[in-house]
């Protein structure tokens, strides 16, 4: 492959570095908004906007590709799946590896990207890290065949099995159901219909068939058709902002969030396991369509339809809990400050020293996004500095963001 062009080698360090700290400058625009406004738990940014700013005026796309969508000279970064908590991830993504930013860079200035075109670009491309990898054809034909699907349903021109529960008259073929790999609207088939073929399936193949790890994904690919999932590089894949609406509207008289809402079903906040990808939440869904009607009627309430773009809405909502500032101990924090070496230079208290500066001042809380950006604009000297005393550079755990932060403001 040819040498990249010192062009090129900018615009590819330029785009890893907003990776990285998009985010974080996402919680300080969230900090400053009025509190009637504000909406704590999930991401801040509008995908749409981020997605015509990555391929627009930008020009990240040049060197980057999103799900296959753009350039081949640097990895695609649709395939970017953040560690938890991801928020804090992305800060020690951005910390460890600043030093070989910082040395590619060679001194260069970043492009004009205010707070909120990052907090949209991050808004993207975290949304774009949710979409499903393509499936496997026949992997899902065999899926077809073991779960039962093919007693009622048929595929194109294939005719289902003779079944006592339906003919293919009433059971709706399902390569229509999902066209050209859309999981989105398998995802809702399978929320609004699932309920319904509950005791038909059940008394005819004599249980409800579970589906595990990629296997939804393949029997999408199978019945469209196609490998290649259709939820799109530049396609907003729902909006977290309209899942909350959404999800007060008709998901929190059952499920809670944060300890707020019913408890007719499970607590679906950031410590609930949830998948990312449409087709493994319809996974989901489907698997436990069961026990979700069950309660549902106990408690004599009636299971919600969605409409149109509205489960993908709340898709994106849930995986968004999994995104913002950490909490932690602040005694935890004050030993990580110690063994990771920063009391080196600031003090066991972060009270300074003569090799480096007083870092718990300030009148405002610290937040990942404020140490984030002193890093940003004091890493190179610090990293200098460090090397003429022969201190290595301190790597730091995604868990170790939120008792940092907690020992810092508690030094305040």
């Amino acid at each position: 492959m040819a040498p990249l062009s010192g062009r090129k080698q900018f615009l590819l360090w330029v785009v890893a570095a907003v990776v990285a700290t998009a985010g974080l400058i996402a919680i300080l625009i969230w900090e400053h908004r009025p509190s009637a406004s504000r909406h704590a738990l999930y991401v801040i940014g509008i995908p749409e906007k981020g997605a015509a700013l990555f391929f627009g005026d930008k020009h990240c796309s040049i060197c980057h590709a999103v799900n296959g969508s753009g350039g081949r000279v640097a990895p695609d970064l649709g395939r970017i799946r953040p560690g938890k908590p991801a928020m804090a991830w992305l800060a020690t993504v951005l910390w460890n590896h600043a030093p070989g930013m910082w040395r590619q860079l060679r001194g260069a200035s970043p492009p004009d990207l205010n707070q909120e075109e990052m907090a949209h670009i991050l808004a993207f491309l975290y949304q774009a890290g949710t979409s499903d990898p393509p499936g496997d054809v026949a992997a899902g034909e065999r899926v077809f065949s073991d779960k039962g699907c093919a007693h009622c349903h048929q595929v194109g021109q294939s005719a289902p099995l003779v079944s006592t529960v339906a003919s293919s008259s009433k059971a709706p073929d399902l390569s229509r159901v999902a066209a050209s790999g859309d999981s989105a609207a398998w995802m809702h088939a399978m929320w609004n219909h699932a309920q319904y073929m509950i005791d038909p399936i059940t008394r005819e193949i004599g249980e409800w068939p579970q589906f595990q790890g990629d296997e939804m994904n393949n029997l999408i690919a199978y019945v469209s058709r196609s490998g290649a999932a259709a939820s799109g590089s530049g396609r907003a894949l729902g909006s977290a902002d309209r899942g909350w609406q959404v999800f007060q509207a008709e998901c929190i008289a059952c499920h809670s969030v944060g300890g707020k809402g019913g408890h007719t079903g499970p607590e679906l906040g950031p410590d609930h396991d949830l998948p990312h990808s449409s087709a493994q939440f319809a996974a989901v869904l489907w698997n436990h369509a069961p026990a979700m009607m069950k309660e549902v009627r106990a408690a004599r309430m009636t299971a919600p339809t969605l409409q149109g773009n509205e489960i993908s809405d709340v898709l994106q909502f849930l995986i968004s809990l999994r995104y913002f500032e950490p909490s932690g101990s602040a005694y935890l924090g004050e030993r990580v400050f110690t063994e990771r070496g920063c009391a080196l230079c600031h003090g066991s208290k972060a009270e300074g020293t003569k090799e480096g500066p007083r870092i718990a001042a300030g009148g405002d809380a610290f937040t990942t996004v404020s140490l984030a950006s002193a890093l940003w604009r004091h890493g190179p000297a610090m990293r200098i500095h460090a090397e003429r005393l022969g201190i290595p550079w301190p790597t730091l755990e995604a868990t170790d963001v939120g008792d940092l932060i907690s020992f810092l403001n508690e030094k305040r």
